[in-house]
């Protein structure tokens, strides 16, 4: 099977990571497969095009020239522009998150390509294969730090959500000194009690697409006159509409916003602030899934991998095998 590799392009372009490394690259090339790297793809992270050419692969200039193969491994959901360049029956291993952004699927969809979702990638115990959310909480800890006016022994925060997401930044407040809450979901109707005198607020929590629909909130703008000054609301989940009013999506580009006082950051992939370990991480989780694909074929994988296939009916425009 041909197998292309995008230069990343996410978070306005400050996105530095490549989705897979050299000696995963060794491995997929010495099962018999092709790869191919679009030229300095792991440039953001000082590894030259020569290291991803030691180990098998072919460098080539474009992006044409990566999407016009079978598989195609990007961290980020395609553009429309990148879909455009696929092939019928392409196969899109990416981070799609179709319930959030359905367009992600759409474009997909249109190019009659088959996507498999690297966040549905589930045992049976809905624990994920292709996981940093731990980093998620720590990153944006350790980054609203560095942005905030005080230093975290003087910070009272306030956490929703106590999952994986959230205990990364539970852990790294606390170590680092701060007073933290943990706001559970059966507090959630007393909110405004827990909020007064917070320094910072941390969405941990997903958002059901109901209650997105629904716009309903948890934290209503009004509700910011609450919190100290200064104050700063971080969203890990980043789902919009989300639990919190005021919220939106942003960028490393431009991190933070200001609403009535109040700084938010609602970063969109906090792990590329560890460009280095997140890359490292989601190469070695990857590899195992690309050589199931790779040697079975899309329409043989196990049911983990088969669970998190979206425009399944592209299927039948996919090479088997």
């Amino acid at each position: 099977m041909e197998i292309g590799i995008i230069k990343e392009c996410g978070g306005g372009g400050c996105d530095k990571r490549a989705i897979l490394l050299p000696p995963e690259v060794k491995k997929i090339v010495a099962a018999g497969h092709k790869v191919f790297v679009e030229r300095l793809t792991g440039s953001g992270l000082q590894i030259p095009d020569e290291e991803y050419a030691a180990a098998g692969a072919v460098i080539v200039k474009t992006p044409q020239e990566v999407l016009c193969r079978d598989l195609i491994v990007k961290l980020k959901a395609l553009t429309g522009q990148e879909a455009a360049m696929l092939k019928a029956g392409a196969i899109v291993l990416a981070m799609i998150h179709q319930e959030q952004s359905p367009h992600n699927a759409h474009v997909l969809a249109s190019a009659g390509a088959v996507g498999v979702a690297m966040e549905a990638i589930c045992n049976e115990y809905g624990e994920r294969y292709v996981d940093c959310t731990d980093m998620t909480g720590e990153q944006a800890m350790i980054f609203a730090f560095h942005l905030f006016p005080k230093i975290p022994s003087e910070c009272k925060i306030l956490i929703m959500g106590y999952g994986r997401v959230s205990t990364g930044a539970i852990l790294t407040a606390s170590k680092l000194g701060a007073s933290v809450r943990i706001l559970r979901k059966g507090q959630y109707a007393n909110i405004r009690h827990f909020l007064k005198g917070m320094d910072m607020l941390v969405n941990g929590i997903t958002w059901p697409k109901e209650m997105r629909d629904r716009k309903v909130y948890v934290v209503t703008r009004d509700m910011l006159k609450l919190m100290n000054r200064p104050a700063m609301i971080i969203d890990l989940s980043v789902d919009y509409p989300n639990p919190i009013e005021t919220c939106r999506p942003t960028d490393m580009r431009e991190p933070v916003f200001e609403v009535d006082g109040v700084v938010h950051m609602d970063i969109y992939g906090y792990p590329a602030l560890a460009p280095f370990s997140s890359a490292a991480r989601y190469s070695r989780q990857l590899l195992p899934i690309i050589l199931e694909i790779t040697s079975k074929g899309l329409s043989n994988v196990d049911s983990y991998i088969a669970n998190a296939i979206v425009c399944r009916q592209n299927m039948h425009l996919v090479k088997t095998g």
